[in-house]
């Protein structure tokens, strides 16, 4: 088998396995470890069919209600570049944040100042779930560098 023959399977399958997060979904934050004073917030998501074609984006947005108040709204893009592999979240103003698929989770990785963040996006049956990860990040060296975990968000979104 030729390997041009071969990307073009694996990617085929790659992309037929992509879960359909599309829709709109409606559930509610959660942070741990959790505050006793921590307001209750709900979160409405519309995600638009994730981009098939090269240079495309679909609609991402998000929006945070806290005691019936809307307090944020994140409208960001879900895009591809050239190849099914090629994946990035673009919030605006110029940040573009590389997204890939590991199995059946969407993963998309990043620093912000001495921050690591880690987002990890899948749908378990009927149930849509991000967790993001906040990690203090020390200076470069060489060798282990034992990090600890500060913060896990949690949203658990149904499709409405």
């Amino acid at each position: 088998m030729r390997p041009s023959i071969l990307v073009f399977i694996t990617a085929t399958l790659l992309h037929a396995a992509t879960p359909d997060f599309s829709g709109s979904w409606l559930g509610e934050l959660k942070n741990y470890p959790s505050r006793s004073d921590a307001p209750s917030v709900k979160v409405r998501r519309e995600i638009q069919h994730f981009p098939e074609a090269d240079n495309a984006c679909s609609a991402l947005k998000t929006t945070y209600v806290e005691n019936g108040v809307e307090r944020a709204v994140k409208d960001y893009k879900f895009c591809r570049g050239k190849g099914p592999n090629d994946l990035y979240v673009d919030e605006g103003g110029g940040v573009r944040l590389t997204a890939q698929w590991l199995g059946d989770v969407l993963v998309t990785s990043f620093k912000y100042d001495d921050i690591l963040l880690v987002s990890l996006l899948r749908l378990r049956g009927d149930v849509l779930e991000e967790e993001i990860y906040t990690i203090p990040d020390s200076d470069s060296h060489k060798g282990v560098a034992p990090l600890v975990t500060k913060n896990l968000q949690r949203l658990e979104l149904r499709r409405r």
